[in-house]
């Protein structure tokens, strides 16, 4: 919700949100932006009114599924950038649909692939790679020439140490700082961060 604050008040007046989910009968959201609840009232809004949409909720598999989704009926995925971000002037890719908030970071050389949460505060530093859909949570830092592979998640005030690859689908624990290579699926906590151990029964 944070993000809305960086919109002109011609662009908060084009607002609306999705939710066909939560239960309830509210039909705005913080009292002012309207509340698509249907799927056909989406296809019809996407294809009469405006095509463009972000992708405000986390959870990489959640974001890559609605992509695709919002896209069949049309969609265009849009990026969004905070005012209060910086963004250095020589970002070597920003794929589609990456939503950048408040007091974030991205330095010179960053790749970003399509649909990328950098969650407030979160830093990626020089000719790092974030691939497609991660997850980076508020505070976390991202190093140095370090790889994140698709759809990985990256824990609120994790690290990721310099020259540092992280396999597809890996999840990262919120503190830990990865001093090494972590495989493709794995999750990894503590400092320095060790596979999570898995309960034997």
């Amino acid at each position: 919700m944070e993000i809305l604050q960086c919109l002109t008040v011609d662009l908060r007046a084009q607002v609306v949100f999705f939710d066909d989910v939560a239960i309830g009968q509210l039909d705005t959201v913080l009292g002012q932006y309207p509340l698509i609840r249907s799927t056909t009232e989406a296809q019809v809004y996407l294809m009469h009114t405006d095509s463009r949409f972000v992708l405000g909720l986390g959870g990489p598999t959640k974001r890559c599924h609605l992509a695709a989704q919002f896209r069949e009926w049309g969609g265009v995925l849009t990026t969004v950038i905070a005012s209060t971000a910086v963004v250095g002037p020589h970002v070597a890719k920003l794929g589609a649909g990456v939503t950048i908030m408040h007091h974030t970071l991205v330095a010179p050389n960053v790749w970003l692939g399509e649909g990328v949460l950098l969650n407030a505060g979160a830093a990626v530093h020089h000719d790092a790679q974030v691939g497609a859909y991660c997850e980076i949570s508020p505070g976390a830092r991202l190093l140095g020439r370090c790889r994140l592979g698709s759809g990985c998640q990256v824990g609120a005030m994790g690290v990721v140490l310099p020259d540092v690859i992280i396999g597809d689908n890996a999840i990262i624990g919120a503190g830990a700082v990865v001093t090494r290579n972590v495989a493709a699926g794995a999750t990894v906590v503590g400092v320095p961060a060790r596979p999570l151990a898995v309960s034997r029964k």
